[in-house]
């Protein structure tokens, strides 16, 4: 750790309690002046609230918080900006029907009102919108519609919010979650030029290999508790992930594949908006891997094939038999579940509890003459599926919101399997869930495969497609650019097909 007067923020001793819950207990942190420092640990280790703590939204029961030499108390977020503290959270809190510039400015419009009626000065906020972009090199239009932004724009848009607020210490809590590795590296060097301006990063992240590239220092939380500070030069993905589970980090083995020649989902022609003539098929028991940058058209392409948007030609076939489905109730009755990317957006019923989001899509098989839902029968079945995918919770009947994203994912996937599925589509499903929790899904995949089922699995991550796909299938701007099969895949084979460049790769 440096001297102390290169520490920008200190916690001392913080301790927080949700009801009967001690989510942290007397956690120490410190943050230097231009470093990025790590903060990794499994669903529930305490993380988010730390930093909740540290951005206002929380307040500690116990322990201190010292920033920049002083005793602070900050109890709101407007406070921790003035304080110098910034937070870009893993769930974008951007307002959907605002423009880009209204979103960045929001709370900051004060600056440039021209007369006391409150009327904006728009070419003074188009300007200084415009210098804010310019700060990431990103490329697109200020009066555009944050609803009509992809989830990787608005993430960069949060960025740019943050970095125009003149803060000195801005806490990114998985700002690549939905990024691609491209867009990845363009974030680190986005780091990397705030901290050489002596900006200091509080990077929370379960990407154990993207942290030991990025960051100075990692601290390791474990079930609310701190459980060390390591320098990036004494870390391994092995020493950090026995840190992070308190238990030693088993070797991987090869993963077997268990696809047969019998055809489960043929896609022919496919073209609707953002992807164009796509034909693939997918196979019992395998796992086929979607790869592309942002904009490349995978996941408007998965909402399509379960029935969720239009298509404006091609067709469907399962079991090499035609379908058309005009909805996803139609894809569910023929055995096609998805667990979409936006966890918030399109797969949580977030008014309701962990049980009833659970449940939701499978009532029809737990209620008599299609009323009166058989309580007994649901409760076994929820109670099945917490054991099986090993959802930590409190409670079935708690909200949904209290649970932490890897577990609010796990409740997605135990509904899609409610419904026996055949095939089924998974968008990013280990966005923003830990090191821990990514073994129990790819386990649980696996399986899948092993009993048959046809598995179309999205991911950004090249590591994971590469490690769990049998073959992937590669788009760049909505056409299909390639299919590489398992000894052809190599991350630079990835890059090439999704970038446009797939011929001219040497083998």
């Amino acid at each position: 750790m440096s001297d102390n007067s290169n520490i920008v923020l200190e916690v001392r001793n913080i301790s927080k309690s949700f009801g009967g819950t001690k989510a942290l207990s007397n956690v120490d942190f410190s943050l230097n002046r231009g470093e990025v420092h790590a903060v990794i640990g499994e669903n529930g280790a305490g993380k988010t609230t730390l930093m909740n703590i540290i951005g206002g939204i929380v307040k500690q029961d116990n322990g201190t918080l010292i920033c920049n030499g002083e005793k602070v108390t900050i109890s709101s977020p407007q406070e921790a900006l003035k304080k110098g503290i910034a937070t870009i959270h893993q769930e974008l809190t951007m307002i959907p029907h605002l423009n880009i510039m209204e979103n960045i400015f929001m709370g900051r419009m004060q600056k440039f009102k021209i007369s006391r009626l409150g009327f904006i000065n728009q070419k003074k906020l188009l300007k200084s919108t415009s210098n804010a972009l310019n700060l990431i090199h990103l490329s697109i239009d200020p009066k555009k519609i944050v609803k009509d932004l992809s989830i990787s724009e608005r993430q960069e848009i949060e960025i740019i919010k943050a970095i125009s607020s003149d803060a000195d210490i801005i806490i990114m809590d998985e700002p690549n979650s939905s990024l691609t590795d491209v867009e990845t590296k363009k974030l680190f060097n986005i780091i990397k030029g705030l901290t050489k301006e002596g900006v200091s990063i509080v990077y929370v992240s379960h990407r154990i290999e993207e942290i030991l590239q990025i960051a100075d220092r990692i601290t390791v939380l474990r079930d609310g508790k701190f459980i060390g500070t390591v320098k990036k030069e004494d870390a391994s993905v092995k020493s950090l992930f026995n840190m992070i589970a308190g238990r030693n980090m088993k070797s991987t083995e090869p993963r077997k594949s268990y696809k047969t020649n019998h055809k489960l989902l043929s896609i022919k022609g496919f073209t609707g908006k953002g992807f164009q003539n796509i034909s693939f098929d997918l196979y019992e028991g395998e796992i086929l891997g979607f790869y592309g940058l942002v904009g490349s058209g995978r996941s408007e392409l998965a909402r399509a094939i379960y029935g969720a948007d239009r298509i404006e030609a091609g067709k469907t076939y399962i079991d090499e038999r035609e379908f058309y489905f005009k909805s996803p109730v139609e894809a569910i009755k023929k055995g096609v579940a998805m667990v979409p990317e936006d966890r918030k957006d399109q797969g949580l019923f977030l008014n309701l509890s962990v049980s009833s989001n659970m449940t939701i899509s499978h009532l029809p098989n737990l209620s008599h003459l299609k009323f009166n839902i058989k309580s007994s029968k649901e409760n076994k079945l929820i109670a099945e599926f917490i054991r099986k995918l090993n959802i930590k919770l409190r409670n079935p009947d708690q909200s949904i919101n209290d649970l932490s994203g890897g577990n609010q994912q796990k409740v997605i996937l135990a509904r899609n399997l409610m419904i026996d599925p055949k095939i089924i589509i998974l968008d990013e499903p280990t966005q923003g869930i830990d090191v821990g929790a990514k073994e129990e899904i790819y386990k649980l995949i696996d399986n899948l495969a092993k009993q048959g089922m046809g598995i179309i699995l999205i991911s950004s991550e090249i590591s994971e497609i590469i490690a769990v796909s049998d073959r992937i299938a590669v788009l760049h701007e909505g056409r299909l650019s390639g299919i590489l099969k398992k000894e052809e895949f190599s991350e630079q084979k990835l890059i090439a097909y999704a970038t446009g460049y797939g011929n001219q790769v040497v083998t």
